[in-house]
């Protein structure tokens, strides 16, 4: 949990954060901005697709089923950024209100509740991509084996489950401290 005294304007240099929060700052702004080609390349490949099969009369095999995965990707790596920035859509009116103490036992709470949501859906999902796996299932355009589309699941919310896992850490770290027990 960030300090209230300390304001981040987003202009952090090496020198002003820790190494580890830089980086990790460093890493999730290129993963945004990969994930912003990919939607640009989706943008352009549904023109094209469009294109193609409106005025030259020709359809690309498969267009569809790429955009559908590619949604599903960006949908769930998305929501790594999302666990990791601490902006799941939450009810605020409770912490907005509380003491800095109480804000970190609400969101160790909160990020709790993820941990084991996301944790009990990467589970379920592991099982599903091992019996999809098992069957040798493909898509129907391209012939992509199906556990491509379905490991996205897998891989969103097992690390959502971790990320969520580690602010749990994190939070009650801060919390002992301004506890008085880590001090």
């Amino acid at each position: 949990m960030v300090d209230e005294s300390v304001m981040l304007t987003g202009r952090e240099t090496p020198t002003t954060l820790p190494p580890a929060a830089w980086l990790a700052r460093a890493v999730a702004r290129a993963g945004r901005g990969l994930l912003g080609l990919v939607l640009l390349g989706m943008v352009v490949l549904n023109v094209c697709n469009a294109l193609g099969r409106y005025v030259f009369g020709a359809v690309f095999i498969g267009a569809d089923e790429v955009l559908v995965f590619a949604m599903v990707w960006m949908v769930m790596i998305g929501t790594l950024f999302v666990t990791a920035d601490r902006s799941h859509i939450a009810l605020d009116f409770l912490p907005l209100r509380a003491s800095v103490r109480m804000r970190l036992v609400f969101a160790i709470v909160h990020h709790a509740a993820i941990a084991l949501g996301a944790g009990y859906a990467a589970v379920q999902s592991f099982a599903f991509v091992g019996r999809v796996a098992a069957m040798g299932q493909t898509s129907m355009a391209l012939g992509l084996p199906m556990t491509i589309p379905h490991a996205a699941l897998l891989v969103g919310f097992g690390g959502s489950a971790l990320i969520a896992v580690a602010l749990v850490v994190a939070d009650a770290v801060e919390l002992a401290r301004r506890q008085g027990f880590g001090a």
